[in-house]
């Protein structure tokens, strides 16, 4: 069956950012490996991606292939976003013009589990926060793999949504407590750039 990976970064305090780091001081920094994307470049097929999240990457990546400033990884991740179906969750969205790209009306739920009766390769989630939320809610996602900056940086949306909860007071969460969701640690990886690359798969 075809799985849904959650592809995400995210900071210290738990928020869906993507920090301005340094600029690589090396050229071995700057062609350090991406465990993220470009292991799976040939087992995903499919990007689901929500409405800002859709308009940021397609103003952005179609551009970069052909770009002569732009780093070997960014040329390599243009020609993949390109050949991927894109799948977009919007209500509002008018047209969607970057190529094989689609716009769907469901619920993730549906979209999904449409999807997953189709033949392909996997899908990757890439944003945003609240579409991730949804499908982490919803028990779609099948792994995670998350790349944490080191940065705390307040005040912007979180990861996950977060409440408070009157019937848990204590730090200690059950198993089985209604909005629990357990993942199991495949890898873990630091990045010579000071991130920590972690890759869960969902505990069954």
């Amino acid at each position: 069956m075809r799985k849904v990976l959650m592809v995400m970064f995210s900071t210290l305090d738990g928020r869906a950012q993507f920090p301005i780091t340094p600029p690589p001081a090396t050229p071995e920094e700057a062609d350090e490996e991406d465990p993220m994307w470009k292991p799976r470049f040939d087992s995903i097929d499919t990007l689901l991606l929500g409405r800002k999240s859709y308009e940021a990457w397609s103003a952005f990546w179609p551009k970069r292939k052909d770009d002569p400033t732009a780093g070997a990884w960014q040329k390599e991740f243009s020609r993949f976003a390109d050949r991927c179906r894109k799948v977009v969750f919007s209500k509002s969205l008018k047209e969607a013009t970057w190529v094989n790209s689609e716009i769907v009306r469901g619920s993730p739920r549906e979209v999904v589990a449409a999807l997953r009766k189709t033949k392909g390769r996997d899908l990757a989630l890439g944003g945003g926060p609240r579409l991730a939320q949804s499908f982490v809610a919803d028990e779609l996602v099948d792994e995670m793999l998350i790349e944490v900056f080191p940065s705390i940086v307040e005040k912007v949306k979180p990861f996950f949504h977060t409440i408070d909860d009157p019937d848990f007071p204590e730090d200690r969460i059950p198993i089985g407590a209604p909005g629990r969701h357990d993942f199991r640690l495949l890898e873990a990886k630091p990045l010579k750039d000071g991130t920590l690359f972690l890759h869960y798969a969902r505990s069954k």
